[in-house]
């Protein structure tokens, strides 16, 4: 405490070199942590994005359904459905759980033809699933309307269809004849990828499962939970239901791989910009405390001849040296604060579609406490190192020479 105290008196009185240093230091801690709450942001929307964007958090096949064959996925469909169905539900943090039935077709206008590889799923748990996405004319089918559906603005461009619109829809059943049915265009979907948008397609489950002629079946069971942060918890339970029922599952980020490429590139990103603002922070403070202890050279030489220790000098040095970054540290996180606030309060940033999506979005902030603590923790370590060599220097200089010091 007591080196605390003379160093907080000794950076008042050299206010000038002290504020500027603060300002050096609040600045980069600041903008580091700005760059990070905006990663946070884009991390937290793109898993967000994949997950409500239809993925759910996690996907239930048939054993050996990902490895299938083209011409073999009717092998591996879920029969007895529901009873897993209700096994799943009843798992604690399941908010619901969305039979589908998948197809590849193609869809008929009366001016134009488009592949479509879309799927049959329940109403309700589907507008669930798929609240990232944005309906931009129409809506999903109605529960009494069988022969709605769904179709991606892509596909609704390709094949010249708007609501209200008559299409057939061909694809092919289990033993190799083609079945076709005539539906009327429901709604159209923006989705967030442009690849889906292109090709998607949505009727209701029953439809589906009377095209295909496979009548009381899933290929896959998609489970949503209460929460992302609830996986952990309840994996465990749905492994074993799995396992009891001759199924496998995988989560949203094991369907959807390239969210882990993304996180690795924002951490080396985020990595280099740390790396380089602490190298500005590490000379900064070196070159106030290097001007201050050889304007103090003398007075550390008094010191040293009433009894002071090598060591005592030291302590004192360094507590000045921590409190730069302490205080460093308190004004850049008020600063980041205060602006991420504004730019929050403004709707965030805009932004063009990131490569492969359709819609511009506009970035907000999000600053995470453990990433407050880590970095404070780091600057503070650096501001402590930064000290080192000008107080080994001030102490290995003989007493004599420190008195006589101009």
């Amino acid at each position: 405490m007591l080196y605390l105290k003379i160093g907080i008196k000794n950076l008042i009185k050299n206010k000038r070199k002290t504020l500027l240093t603060l300002l050096t230091i609040s600045l980069g801690f600041s903008c580091l942590l700005l760059s990070k709450g905006y990663v946070n942001y884009c991390l937290w929307g793109l898993r967000e994005s994949i997950i409500n964007g239809g993925t759910g958090h996690f996907q239930i096949f048939h054993a050996g359904f990902k490895e299938k064959k083209e011409d073999d996925s009717f092998s591996f469909l879920i029969k007895d459905y529901k009873s897993v169905l209700r096994q799943i539900s009843a798992v604690p943090g399941v908010k619901f759980v969305a039979p589908r039935l998948s197809f590849t077709g193609i869809l008929s206008s009366e001016e134009r033809t488009a592949t479509v590889v879309g799927y049959g799923g329940w109403l309700e748990e589907e507008k669930g699933l798929m609240s990232f996405s944005t309906i931009e004319k129409g809506g999903f089918p109605r529960d009494d309307e069988s022969s709605g559906m769904l179709i991606g603005r892509g596909v609704a461009e390709l094949s010249c269809l708007d609501v209200g619109d008559g299409a057939t829809l061909s694809v092919a059943m289990p033993s190799g004849a083609i079945n076709a049915l005539d539906f009327t265009v429901s709604g159209v979907i923006r989705n967030q990828l442009e690849e889906m948008e292109n090709s998607f397609a949505f009727i209701p489950l029953e439809t589906a499962q009377n095209l295909l002629n496979v009548p009381n079946s899933v290929d896959t069971l998609i489970v949503m939970l209460l929460g992302t942060d609830r996986i952990a918890e309840t994996e465990g339970s749905i492994r074993d239901i799995c396992a009891r029922n001759g199924l496998e599952y995988r989560t949203w980020d094991q369907i959807v791989p390239y969210y882990a490429g993304a996180n690795e590139f924002y951490s080396s990103a985020m990595n280099v910009a740390l790396l380089v603002i602490l190298s500005i922070v590490l000379l900064s403070i070196m070159n106030t405390m290097i001007i201050s202890v050889y304007e103090r050279m003398r007075e550390i030489g008094t010191m040293r001849s009433i009894g002071t220790t090598r060591v005592q000098i030291l302590r004192m040095i360094n507590a000045e040296s921590v409190l730069l970054g302490f205080f460093g540290c308190l004004l850049g996180l008020a600063v980041a604060v205060l602006t991420a606030a504004i730019i929050n309060s403004l709707g965030g940033i805009p932004l063009p579609p990131p490569p492969g999506n359709t819609r511009a979005y506009k970035g907000l902030i999000f600053i995470q406490y453990f990433d407050v603590l880590r970095f404070s923790a780091i600057f503070i370590l650096v501001s402590a190192l930064s000290s080192l060599f000008p107080a080994m220097k001030a102490v290995k200089i003989s007493i004599a020479d420190t008195l006589r010091w101009l």
